[in-house]
């Protein structure tokens, strides 16, 4: 029991080592056969396994089996609690620039009515400065307020926002 509970708080500390040295061996299987996932659950079976041999008058035979069950239920409900939901979850904060659409910011440098300039967006995730070109084909000056009406190719296509 100390063992597995030891082993599972090492691969808690040096998991990815220990992923990157059995990559190969864990990836066929995927995330199901996690090693912290398998040694938690060792423990969990060996923890349940002296309790009831000290607490109660079982057989042998009949605490290996409820500790097994025990183990088997505690992994499943670690891996669809805690394991699915914590590998879909986000790391970022960034956003796409195609996320852009629809937000207001202001020209920096000045677009020509057939050229690149350059806007300045501000969002709760961060500021950022992107090339950008006229949706209408006209001229917009730097310092015009304007909406990002569309994306296309890396490039904000924005008009100028009126009624300011």
């Amino acid at each position: 029991m100390w063992g597995s509970l030891a082993i599972a708080i090492i691969s808690l500390f040096l998991g990815d080592l220990l992923e990157g040295l059995l990559d190969g061996l864990f990836d066929s299987v995927g995330e199901f056969l996690n090693p912290l996932l398998l040694f938690g659950t060792l423990a969990v079976v060996s923890g349940s396994g002296v309790l009831f041999t000290k607490y109660s008058s079982i057989s042998n035979w009949y605490v290996l089996l409820i500790s097994l069950l025990i183990g088997l239920g505690a992994y499943f409900l670690i891996y669809y609690l805690l394991v699915i939901p914590m590998s879909k979850a986000e790391a970022s904060t960034s956003i796409s620039i195609y996320d852009l659409a629809g937000k207001t910011g202001e020209v920096i440098t000045t677009i020509p009515a057939n050229g690149y300039g350059e806007v300045f967006i501000e969002s709760t995730n961060g500021s950022r400065s992107e090339s950008a070109k006229s949706f209408d084909s006209v001229k917009i000056k730097q310092g015009t307020h304007i909406v990002v009406v569309e994306v296309k190719d890396q490039v904000l296509y924005v008009s100028e926002l009126t009624g300011l």
